[in-house]
């Protein structure tokens, strides 16, 4: 896997990563393991001082192509 990371301030407040997740992060943040485990690329937000995953995907293909809905997104919606 790619240790390939893509971000995003979309506001002043709020920031969309895409990243593979470290183990220990991953336990951390996914209460239950409903994602099948730290392997893939997460999309995740950093609002204020909450941090969530958002979507998890199988490869970096799937993954930019979320990231460039997201930021597309917020692009016309501003």
């Amino acid at each position: 896997m790619d240790d390939v990371t893509l971000v995003a301030k979309l506001d002043a407040d709020t920031t969309v990563y895409v990243s593979p997740m470290h183990d220990c992060t991953y336990q951390e943040f996914v209460e239950n393991d409903t994602l099948g485990g730290s392997a893939g690329y997460f999309v995740t937000r950093q609002r204020h001082n909450s941090y969530e995953v958002l979507a998890k995907a199988a490869n970096l293909d799937a993954a930019r192509e979320i990231f460039a809905l997201i930021t597309n997104g917020a692009r016309i919606a501003s």
